[in-house]
């Protein structure tokens, strides 16, 4: 018989970033390296204001056909606002073929989880972490329990090469060994230590002075996943960490099973400048800023930061067939506001339950359950394209045998109804 449902692997550019964070005050002193609190109190403050942000993905039809992907690390810095980098909330305007339902942020040590409802992104951030502000904050509809403060201009005139930074997050490694469930599991953030190791500002042909500085480098551990936390140096924000450009593949199989795939981190790490978090909480307070909503529509292409009409362009009932020869199969599918896929394909041996999936770029995969009804038929797949104007659908039709496509490939067509 035929088919098999391809979709392909989302590729993701992130970067691992980790934020330095300072708790607490350090005496009245605006100097952030004395009268500091130890690290263990500094510890205990970073994993408390510290949050796992948790994608809900559906991966098929069934009530039960979803995973959770861990997307970064977000921590608070007021009641309902939380901060992370720009590349992880640009991550909703760039990615395409992931279904979001839900997301929520979920603290270290209690697993309590939170709705996120909008997400900001600096407006100048240009996609390169190294050369442009990359900043970003969440809003919950929670209240958050524990914040964290941001070292003041003084306090991050007084860094020093050779001072040492303390970071809370979640990195991607770890939790593919201790995954995180939000309302199932208790995730605990990884505290990790290191020194600065160098001051850069975004334009390398700059000479670094004190009231120039855009990024610190520094020598933390981290991997992918510890984006978004919090560089801390003597109780207090110093920095938002970024550590290199790595890639995360992110892949949903025929089975409905979602993975990633994630490139380790360079052993020499970034963090965005304070200086470029406190500029953002303004623009947030002063309304300057909007956002856009989560969870991002699936239809909409990109946001472009101001938000996107719900539903999808592709919503509808399509009737096709394959050929030639004409109409030796005639399917009808649907496609609801969700972008959820369901469908029914006919042949003279029966009728075929159809799965599938369709991404934000009108790209659809749909296979039949022939192989599943009837042993000695072949999986159908159809793979093609709809075009959300005029509701035309086309692409081809072959037959997978055990993974490996069987006899010969034949075109389809549909409309929308």
């Amino acid at each position: 018989m035929h088919k098999s449902v391809s979709l392909k692997n989302v590729g993701i550019k992130t970067v691992g970033l980790v934020m330095a964070v300072m708790l607490g005050g350090c005496n009245g002193v605006p100097n952030l390296s004395s009268n500091c609190p130890s690290n263990a109190e500094t510890f205990a403050k970073l994993t408390d204001a510290a949050y796992a942000v948790v994608l809900k993905v559906r991966v098929g039809p069934g009530e039960n056909d979803f995973q959770f992907l861990t997307l970064g690390t977000a921590f608070a810095i007021d009641d309902r606002l939380l901060a992370t980098n720009a590349h992880v909330t640009e991550f909703f305007n760039e990615v395409a073929g992931l279904q979001i339902e839900e997301v929520v942020a979920v603290q270290s040590g209690t697993g309590e989880v939170v709705t996120l409802l909008r997400a900001l992104t600096h407006p100048d951030y240009t996609g390169n972490p190294v050369a442009s502000p990359d900043i970003g904050l969440f809003t919950t509809q929670e209240v958050l329990s524990s914040k964290l403060s941001i070292a003041s201009e003084g306090e991050l005139s007084s860094l020093n090469l050779g001072d040492e930074l303390l970071l809370s997050g979640f990195p991607g490694d770890v939790q593919d060994l201790f995954e995180i469930t939000p309302g199932v599991t208790v995730p605990q953030a990884t505290s990790l230590n290191g020194q600065i190791s160098a001051f850069r500002n975004h334009d390398t042909q700059q000479v670094v002075e004190t009231d120039n500085i855009d990024v610190i480098q520094h020598q933390i551990p981290t991997t992918p996943g510890t984006s978004g936390s919090a560089l801390v140096r003597c109780g207090k924000v110093a920095a938002v960490h970024n550590a290199g450009t790595v890639t995360i593949i992110v892949t949903v199989d025929a089975q409905g099973n979602l993975t990633q795939d994630r490139t380790a981190a360079a052993s020499n790490n970034f963090g965005v400048h304070a200086k470029y978090l406190r500029e953002m909480v303004g623009l947030f307070e002063d309304n300057s800023i909007q956002g856009f909503e989560l969870p991002p529509p699936f239809n909409g292409g990109n946001n472009g930061g101001g938000g996107g009409q719900q539903g999808t362009a592709f919503t509808g009932t399509y009737v096709g067939s394959v050929g030639p020869p004409a109409n030796q199969n005639t399917f009808t599918f649907n496609v609801d506001n969700n972008g959820a896929f369901s469908g029914t394909s006919t042949w003279a041996t029966g009728n075929f339950t159809l799965t599938g999936s369709i991404n934000v770029s009108g790209t659809v995969n749909f296979t039949d359950n022939a192989n599943v009804l009837l042993q000695d038929f072949n999986q159908g797949t159809y793979t093609g394209s709809i075009n959300s104007t005029t509701g035309a659908a086309s692409g081809q039709y072959f037959e997978m045998d055990n993974g490996t496509q069987v006899g010969n490939t034949f075109n389809w067509t549909a409309t929308r109804q």
